[in-house]
């Protein structure tokens, strides 16, 4: 069995497998050591583990899985079970490289277009010739509301709304809403039909914390995704063991 850990910028996800089967998922605060300890006393039967980390981390869990199991730390050195074209990997965003990961398993001979929606939105494509060969980065939903609070002396913090679709805002609220919301909405779906007017048989595959707000806003075709990062750490995990 295998041990998943991803260290996000909000959240620690930690998954399960058995093989490629997901057999649990946790979601807990960041750096939640004392929550991994309790999740291998739950599982015996883990011996890899492969830990990502967008954030800095405690060092103490590193020793820790190291001395419970066959331990990766996912870095720019880690070997890919895909192609990689980006030209500076050691700045790479690691969670951009488990998604990959995760839909080059699920669609291996097309090309891609990986969508994460979270704290950013990002963009990554991949194409049968050259594997990933980078992106966009842009700001997420919630991301926008605070930028526009932060950088202004009176536009209010606002949350995202579920289902907004009014383009014309008729006051402050309803006009900040529609710039983040439907701006973002706008944004991707441009991505979109940019890749698909260059890619005719490429698939759009999507994940991240705002999936929803996308599948429920698109009027594209999508695949929803939602635990693509901790199944693209599990195929990288698993390809260490072919190597």
């Amino acid at each position: 069995m295998n041990l998943i850990v991803d260290l996000g910028n909000t959240q620690t996800k930690i998954a399960i497998f058995s093989d490629k089967e997901l057999v649990k998922k946790f979601t807990f605060d960041k750096n939640a050591i004392r929550e991994i300890k309790n999740v291998l006393q739950q599982f015996p039967g883990v011996k890899s583990s492969i830990i990502s980390s967008v954030i800095e981390h405690d060092k103490e869990l590193i020793s820790f899985l190291k001395s419970k199991t066959h331990f990766v730390e996912l870095n720019h050195t880690t070997s890919l079970p895909f192609a990689m074209a980006y030209k500076t990997p050691e700045t790479l965003g690691k969670d951009r490289i488990a998604a990959v990961a995760g839909a080059v398993a699920l669609y291996p001979k097309s090309p891609l277009l990986v969508i994460d929606a979270g704290t950013c939105i990002k963009y990554n494509y991949v194409t049968i010739a050259d594997g990933f060969i980078g992106g966009a980065i842009s700001p997420g939903i919630d991301m926008r509301y605070k930028a526009l609070h932060a950088f202004t002396d009176k536009l209010p913090q606002l949350q995202k709304e579920d289902n907004f679709t009014i383009i014309i805002g008729t006051n402050t609220e309803t006009s900040i809403k529609s710039g983040v919301q439907l701006g973002a909405l706008f944004e991707v779906e441009g991505y979109i039909q940019n890749f698909k007017q260059q890619n005719k048989d490429g698939l759009v595959i999507a994940t991240g914390g705002n999936l929803s707000f996308l599948v429920d806003g698109l009027k594209n075709s999508i695949f929803a995704a939602p635990n693509l990062i901790l199944n693209g750490l599990n195929e990288i995990l698993l390809h260490q063991h072919k190597i």
